[in-house]
């Protein structure tokens, strides 16, 4: 089904199927595959490598704050 969207359909489809790897993407547990997916899509695509800029740099703060952003437990939890 993929093959017969137009050009900007079959980029938001993929851009939705990046996104949906990043969180695992910046964790270290994508297979080598999908990781080369992410980060050749993140290549070309703005949109999709500003995302992972904003993922990654709110990871880095909350592991600044000394916080585990893979925890499921929030505040008061």
């Amino acid at each position: 089904m993929a093959s017969t969207l137009n050009p900007v359909k079959r980029h938001r489809e993929h851009c939705r199927h990046v996104r949906a790897l990043m969180s695992d993407y910046l964790d270290g547990e994508l297979p080598p595959p999908d990781t080369r997916t992410v980060k050749r899509h993140v290549r070309w695509c703005p949109n999709c490598r500003r995302m992972l800029k904003n993922l990654t740099d709110t990871v880095r703060a909350l592991h600044a704050l000394g916080l585990d952003p893979t925890t499921t437990d929030g505040p008061g939890a």
